[in-house]
């Protein structure tokens, strides 16, 4: 399977860089998005993801 790397740009975006990350991934329109537990990262993912349409996929946590 194709990876593209999405690294957050921290000098440009400071503490907002992970979620403007996002933003650039879902910009790519994918097929649908995994989301697994962690941070509010994650979790601003696959909101996003779900506000486009996309299909979200969760694994684990409760």
């Amino acid at each position: 399977m194709p990876q593209i790397a999405f690294k957050p740009d921290w000098t440009k975006h400071a503490k907002a860089a992970p979620f403007k990350r996002n933003d650039a991934m879902l910009e790519t329109l994918p097929i649908g998005v995994m989301h697994f537990p962690g941070t509010g990262i994650q979790d601003n993912l696959a909101d996003k993801a779900k506000k486009l349409g996309l299909p979200v996929w969760r694994y684990g946590g409760t």
